[in-house]
């Protein structure tokens, strides 16, 4: 009943008041694909909404910035070089070919949908599906219009109406390619009948794929005006009546003046804004109304270009003085430098001057040293003496030297400290070369330093865990040498024959201290300070024990070892448990760090507040902490002490 009423009135009011005039959204103007160059800008203009037939009125365009205008040259696309970079634009017709199309109804779709194809822009990419019981794609999104109108020429009318399905397999078209501006235009005489999808489906596919629908209701016994309404309300496209083939083809031209002939714009940009961030105003006359758009830009520098005085009169100016200054500071720290290394090379000078005095009257004087080679070992000399009294000043000898101890390291801490200084300078060089002076004295130094200070650890680190893991061995020999009837530091000089470095050179070292007159006990005591061991300090108290009370030493060491295999085999395996949650804890702490530094390089502009703004610094320090707390607590929930 409801449906016969709809056809009843929708054939009165088509009798009495005649063809419905389309509704046309009003001209808007677009500026997309911003490409800067020094003294220029150019850009992308494209007009939707404007009347069949009509044009952009290229002698009106105007491009200003503020109160001042800019020269301006045009051109339509596919003319200039930029043509291949415009963004694509597509649309999809969705065709009613059912039974109730028959006749006179197809024949005027058919000559509808041509000229629509013919009228939009030759860069617009179209695509056509027939719905008839079931929805079939004709055409997939082309630029080729004679296959299109051949396409279109070929449509036959019969069966039922799928026209849910026909819009959800437009929206498939569209989707499978990155269009900037896409639409449906979507011909129907009647409500749908066989589609697999309802109407509210296809509103939620719809509602993310941000297509605007226009749909077009052609008048004949069977429309269902109100659903194609529904639909192009929702999407944000046009509702265009139809009632006899004229009002048709005036519906079709209507739904073309979405898509407008782009043009290229190229404005000339004056010196005083090279560099600057503006706002543009694009403004054009659209049958005979103004239209205008807005853009923000960033005008690219010309280093050619003459700045005006009053721009240069600040930073510009006060660059250069900066640079001589920092330069002036750097040569001051320099040669403050060479005066304290250096200095030790005049009392030399002077007393080879005064040796060389009495050398003149001895009957032979020994050839001197090349100069080269003097004048190598002396600043050799005065370096190390610096460092020397570097070291003895800060109090620093004594760790330096347990810590090069422990990596094996056969350097003096002076030597070390030397070392040091000499890579960080080169690290400094290196980093000013590869990206800026002041990056390199800010960067080299700390990272040559930790660089340094974290190589020594790991060498320190790596003699520990290699002497932790050979001293069970050793002890072992030990005790085989005690059981066959040799004294303690006789077994101990057997074993160092035998076992490789560290054990061999560390319990060599305890030796040699006691040939000086030191106490085996106390020589191996040092031993277990120096490498760490607490295995090796239980097994001096052993050795002490049985010093002064007595009892066999082969057994009380026997016991020891096997101590201390059991600790190690129970600390291998509680490593192994908590295996994973090390790693959890490395993932998580490197996810946050690698996830910024990611957005950093790829997405700045993101980042870019954490930065420059009071809020954004202030989040940044907040999450620096957060991490820096959840890395101490995990460390310590995934540390076991065995």
């Amino acid at each position: 009943m409801r449906k016969a009423l709809i056809i009843v009135g929708g054939v009165i009011a088509g009798a009495l008041l005649g063809p419905v005039p389309p509704v046309r959204a009003e001209p808007a103007l677009s500026a997309t694909g911003v490409r800067t160059e020094p003294g220029i800008v150019e850009f992308f203009l494209s007009a939707r909404d404007i009347p069949a037939g009509t044009v952009l009125d290229r002698t009106t365009l105007s491009v200003t910035v503020g109160d001042q205008a800019l020269d301006v040259t045009t051109e339509p696309l596919g003319v200039g070089q930029r043509a291949t970079e415009a963004p694509k634009r597509a649309t999809v017709l969705v065709l009613d070919t059912s039974g109730s199309m028959t006749g006179e109804p197809i024949v005027a779709a058919r000559a509808a949908a041509t000229e629509y194809v013919r009228t939009l822009p030759s860069d617009v990419q179209v695509g056509v599906v027939a719905v008839a019981t079931s929805a079939r794609t004709i055409a997939v999104p082309t630029v080729d219009r004679p296959k299109l109108a051949a396409a279109i020429a070929g449509l036959q009318a019969g069966g039922e109406t799928a026209l849910y399905d026909g819009v959800r397999a437009a929206v498939d078209l569209l989707g499978k390619a990155r269009y900037a501006q896409r639409r449906i235009v979507v011909l129907s005489d009647g409500a749908d009948t066989t589609s697999k999808a309802t109407l509210t489906e296809l509103r939620a596919a719809l509602t993310p794929a941000g297509t605007p629908v226009d749909a077009v209701a052609f008048r004949t016994p069977d429309t269902a005006s109100d659903v194609l309404s529904d639909l192009a309300k929702r999407t944000g496209g046009r509702f265009y009546p139809a009632a006899n083939a004229a009002t048709l083809a005036g519906a079709f031209r209507a739904a073309a003046g979405a898509f407008a002939l782009q043009l290229i714009v190229t404005a000339r940009v004056p010196v005083s804004l090279a560099g600057r961030e503006e706002r543009l105003t694009v403004t054009t006359t659209v049958d005979g109304r103004p239209v205008a758009t807005d853009l923000e830009v960033t005008f690219a520098a010309d280093p050619n270009a003459a700045v005006p005085l009053s721009e240069a009169a600040g930073l510009h100016r006060l660059w250069p003085a900066l640079e001589y200054g920092v330069l002036g500071l750097v040569f001051l720290a320099l040669l403050l430098f060479g005066l304290v290394a250096f200095a030790p090379l005049l009392d030399v000078a002077r007393h080879r001057r005064r040796l060389a005095q009495v050398d003149r009257y001895t009957a032979q004087r020994p050839p001197p040293p090349t100069a080269t080679n003097e004048s190598e070992s002396a600043v050799a000399r005065a370096a190390l003496a610096l460092s020397e009294q570097v070291v003895k000043t800060g109090g620093l000898e004594e760790r330096l030297a347990l810590a090069l101890d422990r990596a094996g390291m056969r350097l003096r801490p002076h030597e070390w400290l030397l070392i040091r200084a000499l890579v960080g300078l080169g690290t400094v060089v290196l980093f000013a070369l590869l990206l800026d002076p002041w990056l390199g004295l800010l960067l080299g130094i700390p990272a040559a330093w930790l660089g340094t200070y974290y190589y020594q650890r790991r060498r320190a680190e790596s003699r520990l865990r290699a002497f932790a893991t050979l001293l069970p061995d050793a002890l072992q020999l030990v005790i085989g040498s005690l059981r066959s009837g040799f004294a303690l530091s006789q077994a101990i000089d057997a074993m160092v024959r035998e076992l490789p470095d560290p054990v061999a050179s560390e319990f060599g070292r305890a030796l040699g201290e006691t040939r000086l007159g030191a106490d085996l006990e106390d020589a191996l005591t040092r031993l277990a300070t120096r490498m760490r061991s607490a295995d090796l300090s239980w097994a001096v108290v052993a050795i002490r024990v049985q010093r002064e009370v007595g009892g066999n030493l082969a057994e009380v060491l026997s016991t020891v070892v096997a101590t201390i295999r059991e600790r190690d085999g129970l600390r291998r395996q509680v490593r192994a448990l908590s295996a994973e949650g090390r790693l959890s804890a490395w993932v998580l702490l490197a996810l946050p760090l690698g996830t910024g530094a990611f957005m950093f390089v790829f997405r700045q502009d993101y980042m870019r507040p954490l930065y420059t703004e009071p809020l954004g610094i202030v989040m940044l320090i907040i999450g620096c902490l957060l991490v820096v707390v959840g890395g101490f607590w995990m460390s310590r929930a995934v540390k076991v002490e065995v």
